[in-house]
């Protein structure tokens, strides 16, 4: 599935059966590339952060998780990025470690069972998510 796709998909509380939050990103980690986290919006309490392992499920409707506890505030120096979108991926630049500019990631494909991200797409290419080495404020870096 897409980043695209997934976004502003409800996340359900399967012990009351409604609706506490709303998807707004993903945060990818490196190594291999994967989901790590949910950032999420309109959320019925406090925090706005959800680990990927909290998940029930994630399907074409909604994602699922089991009570809104596991919906938290930031743990981390690396979680407060997160959570300030300062490391949201889509939209940014993607360079070669040899400094080589690839475009700017339009969209990213991931596995909706496991988080695992296969494909991050430019305008001008799919790019295979292994490649990733890392990514920060100013852009992606993958191997050339």
């Amino acid at each position: 599935m897409l980043f695209s796709e997934a976004r502003r998909r409800d996340v359900v509380s399967t012990d009351t059966a409604t609706r506490v939050a709303r998807v707004d990103g993903f945060v990818v980690a490196a190594g291999p590339a994967r989901v790590v986290l949910l950032r999420l919006g309109k959320v019925a309490g406090e925090g706005s952060l959800l680990s990927w392992e909290d998940l029930e499920g994630f399907g074409p409707d909604a994602a699922t998780i089991a009570d809104v506890s596991v919906i938290r505030t930031p743990h981390d120096e690396m979680e407060k990025r997160a959570d300030s979108r300062e490391l949201e991926i889509m939209g940014k630049r993607v360079i070669t470690e040899r400094g080589d500019e690839l475009g700017n990631i339009t969209d990213v494909d991931f596995d909706l069972d496991t988080g695992a991200v296969t494909t991050f797409l430019t305008r001008k290419e799919a790019i295979a998510a292994d490649r990733l080495i890392g990514h920060g404020r100013y852009a992606v870096v993958v191997s050339t």
